[in-house]
């Protein structure tokens, strides 16, 4: 015979389950007075100060915060590279700048063609670009940079047109560049 399932087996949970409904409804109800009486203390507090400050003409200064948004993101922001000081001009001066150690303007467009760790062996890929036809140049790397890369870089370029062809000429030279910005 198959045991029944009598309502005196669930009494005892039907009753703990009943008791935790009522407490609840009751803690519930109580919150509710409260907070009733605190939101009209509120309500007629607010009330009052919006009537003082009526009577009272705000200066439009007042209404604008000491600082912008704008002016509050600058304060933050890390200083720019800067170029390191001029040196005195000696009497047999280099050829062209070989090296750049300033960052070109935002809407410039430079392809990097390789980061080689010798100086040498970014000079002689320079030559090599410029022999066959590329205008390009060397970033040199931080002087306290613990792993120091030469950055050979072909551009720079003020329109995409031109950046597009001279990407497809390198591709075909055998270089595999990279878009800088």
């Amino acid at each position: 015979m198959e045991e029944q399932t009598t309502w005196k087996a669930h009494s005892f949970t039907l009753l703990v389950f009943g008791g935790i409904v009522v407490l609840c409804s009751i803690f519930f109800i109580l919150g509710m007075l409260v907070g009733r009486t605190q939101g009209e203390k509120l309500a007629s507090a607010a009330a009052e100060e919006s009537a003082a400050k009526a009577g009272a003409r705000p200066s439009p200064r007042d209404d604008k915060p000491d600082l912008t948004f704008y002016e509050s993101v600058q304060k933050e922001r890390k200083p720019a590279l800067e170029a390191p000081p001029a040196k005195a001009v000696d009497a047999d001066p280099e050829p062209p700048s070989k090296r750049v150690a300033l960052v070109s303007a935002a809407n410039m467009i430079n392809y990097q063609i390789a980061a080689l760790r010798k100086s040498s062996d970014a000079d002689k890929l320079l030559e090599d670009v410029k022999q066959k036809g590329f205008k390009g140049f060397i970033i040199a790397p931080p002087p306290d940079e613990q792993n120091p890369f030469y950055r050979v870089q072909v551009g720079p370029f003020s329109d995409t047109i031109e950046a597009a062809d001279t990407k497809k000429k390198l591709e075909d030279a055998g270089y595999k560049p990279i878009l800088r910005k």
